[in-house]
């Protein structure tokens, strides 16, 4: 899987949010809040495609977490990225 190349993180008012490049600049319109694990997962896989695995592995890297704890909490950061359109499968 892959996340969408046309979004472009930014910071608005000290939050992180992901905006949609549009043809006459930033799209508004969509916006998606990150919180800080979702950034970093967001900043450690923007250009390169990646599995389940990898994002397990980064979260046991960062944060020192079980592997349990890693599955489950990759499943969730991959459900919700799908659910907003943000993953190419």
């Amino acid at each position: 899987m892959k996340l969408i190349p046309d979004l472009t993180l930014r910071e608005i008012a000290g939050e992180k949010m992901l905006v949609l490049n549009g043809s006459a600049g930033i799209d508004l319109t969509k916006v998606v809040m990150l919180n800080t694990t979702a950034e970093y997962l967001w900043n450690s896989l923007k250009e390169r495609e990646f599995t389940n695995e990898d994002v397990e592995e980064l979260l046991i890297q960062k944060y020192d977490i079980e592997k349990e704890q890693a599955v489950t909490d990759a499943g969730n950061w991959i459900r919700s990225m799908i659910n907003a359109c943000l993953i190419i499968l």
